[in-house]
């Protein structure tokens, strides 16, 4: 029987909204932290950082997807922050650079099985596409809340040489998360208990190539996601040249959690309106891609002074309202027999994908670019990039649903 949005989207926005206040109290400064904390790498370590925390943050996941089929959703979930929380904690320590890289890895494996076990159980709850990114939109909220204060918290404890300080404080904030998630999610729910057969494995790339349904979502999340990791990225590098003000920096970032909580609610209204009419979700990727799209044409015409910056922002949180939790919504409404990890770990090549390169992309691309002066010339292929993608596909009833 279907449980009510409201009692599923508790336990599930109470673990994204303290676990994501300390991934924002990293992520937003991960490319300056990695340089501290190995002066002289460069950016290509840079880059490989990135690109390594977001593979694992995506796609670690997919690994074990056999065993989190077996697993209660409520163990996993706590295992994952629990080993996100030693690997934050750890990061300072970590002997060399390889350390560094080997904490990132482990921290992204904890983030990736929380959060893939999360969806999960929000798929299981709930039947109607409505209802599911009524508590995705609700997490969208949640983590917006979390990435207001985060960069906040990181910017100070950074300009203050705090690093160690930074990272214990992240790991508590996932220990935290993982005792509430203990208490609240539902004991000896399974991914399996109502599934045929376990989930694809190495079988996953071919479904991806060969089913026409499977491959369009697959495809377009995977841009959109590209996009996305920018913001953690090369913009996040832009900033930190634009201002050596530690506040400056951060409202940024905070500027694009608050836009996102308070633009969510009107478009989650009319998701949720048009969905329960007949839409489908891929409309949605389509409209928040080609905003996403737009973001970088104005980073790349006035991205070079902070009221730029501050406007490619906006243009960016909006796009960010309409892809990130129609995401979750789309490979949830595949149709078929597939079960729920199974088309999770669907989401998670395709967003695993998508936000590895970009993050490698908005490091050691961006930097190269930067050190030849072409930094509008980046934010102009990645604006190509976008309207490429959404071009591919023909304006259809789908499409114009979604933007009606």
């Amino acid at each position: 029987m279907e449980t009510g949005p409201r009692r599923v989207s508790v336990p599930v926005v109470l673990d994204y909204l303290l676990s994501h206040l300390g991934f924002f109290a990293v992520l937003p400064v991960l490319p300056l932290l990695v340089e501290r904390l190995h002066p002289g790498t460069g950016p290509l370590y840079v880059g490989i950082s990135l690109f390594l925390f977001n593979f694992a943050v995506r796609g670690a996941s997919l690994f074990c997807s056999g065993l989190l089929h077996r697993t209660r959703i409520r163990h996993a979930m706590t295992g994952g922050l629990v080993l996100a929380a030693a690997s934050f904690a750890a990061l300072p320590f970590a002997p060399g650079s390889i350390g560094v890289l080997v904490c990132l890895l482990l921290a992204g494996t904890g983030i990736s099985t929380n959060g893939l076990m999360a969806r999960v159980y929000v798929a299981m709850a709930l039947e109607s596409p409505a209802a599911r990114n009524t508590v995705f939109s609700a997490v969208q909220v949640a983590v917006n809340v979390s990435a207001a204060l985060g960069p906040i918290v990181a910017n100070f404890l950074l300009a203050q040489s705090l690093d160690v300080t930074l990272m214990l404080a992240v790991a508590a904030m996932y220990l935290l998360a993982a005792g509430l998630v203990a208490v609240t999610v539902p004991a000896g729910l399974r991914p399996g208990d109502h599934d045929v057969r376990p989930p694809l494995r190495l079988g996953l790339l071919k479904v991806v190539v060969t089913d026409p349904l499977v491959r369009r979502v697959s495809v377009v999340t995977a841009v959109g996601s590209f996009l996305y990791a920018q913001f953690f990225s090369a913009i996040a590098l832009q900033v930190a040249e634009l201002t050596g003000s530690a506040a400056l920096r951060a409202s940024f970032f905070t500027t694009n959690a608050i836009l996102v909580v308070v633009v969510q609610i009107p478009v989650t209204a009319y998701a949720q309106r048009r969905l329960s009419a007949g839409a489908t979700p891929f409309g949605f990727l389509l409209v928040g891609v080609t905003i996403f799209a737009a973001g970088f044409a104005v980073m790349g015409a006035a991205g070079a002074t902070l009221v730029g910056a501050f406007a490619a922002v906006v243009v960016f949180s909006v796009a960010e309202t309409f892809f990130t939790p129609t995401v979750n919504t789309a490979f949830s409404a595949i149709p078929g027999d597939r079960p729920m990890v199974e088309l999770f770990n669907l989401r998670q090549v395709a967003a695993t994908a998508g936000e590895s390169l970009g993050g490698f992309a908005g490091g050691a691309l961006f930097l190269t670019a930067a050190q030849f002066g072409a930094r509008p010339v980046y934010w102009g292929v990645l604006a190509v990039v976008g309207l490429l993608c959404v071009l591919s596909y023909p304006r259809s009833r789908t499409t114009t649903e979604a933007a009606a």
